[in-house]
């Protein structure tokens, strides 16, 4: 049986640390996440959403001149600087007693059209601020009964993460490179382009586009 009116357990957030996944379909940074709550939880469903509190971090002149596709000209950052989301992993925490701990992943991919990418790439360093927004269901026991809450949309901790464990996470995985997604008809135009000029790869084609734009 299920007890509906159990009073709401309190919970408690704190990221504990960071490391990087050894093993994953694409480069993930992990942040360790520490749960508490006031009663035994036999689960707990979490949904959580990992955001990047952009105005809480101040940024070098370059790094504003970077972040332009991002929020904008100068004259729109007072209106254009927002939180950016990062990732939304859902969690799915087994029963536990006092406290437990789980890894909430990072995807750290190449992707520049996610904002997120864009952002974190335009940085040139210092940390990264984080919130993490916490929603979903947790089932506790109450008086020998099932105890069902969902989570106060207050349930959210802050942390700063060091921009050095992205970057890490990447260069483990792709090195010096980087990629650029393009649309079929984009990629043969420069295919066309590398063949009449005689390039020897994409790379050389597309450093001589930059080098003609530039003189101009």
């Amino acid at each position: 049986m299920t007890d509906t009116l159990a009073p709401t357990p309190v919970l408690s957030w704190a990221v504990t640390g960071v490391d990087t996944a050894p093993v994953a379909a694409v480069p993930t940074v992990r942040l360790r996440l520490r749960i508490t709550c006031d009663r035994p939880v036999r689960s707990l469903t979490l949904a959580a959403s990992v955001r990047i509190a952009s105005t809480l971090r101040d940024y070098t002149a370059d790094e504003r001149t970077r972040l332009r596709g991002v929020f904008g000209t100068p004259e729109q950052w007072a209106d254009g600087v927002r939180e950016l989301v990062w990732a939304q992993p859902v969690l799915h925490v087994a029963g536990f007693t006092g406290h437990t701990e789980v890894d909430v992943p990072l995807p750290c991919g190449q992707d520049v059209e996610l904002a997120s990418v864009s952002y974190l790439s335009a940085l040139a360093g210092g940390d990264v601020p984080l919130r993490l927004q916490f929603s979903g269901t947790v089932f506790t026991d109450h008086a020998g009964r099932l105890a069902v809450a969902r989570l106060p949309w207050d349930s959210e901790v802050t942390y700063r993460l060091p921009l050095a464990h992205w970057e890490q996470a990447r260069s483990t995985y792709f090195g010096r490179h980087r990629w650029v997604r393009v649309d079929e008809s984009v990629y043969r135009r420069l295919h066309d382009y590398r063949v009449r000029r005689a390039f020897r790869s994409p790379r050389d084609a597309i450093e001589a586009l930059l080098d003609e734009s530039g003189r101009v």
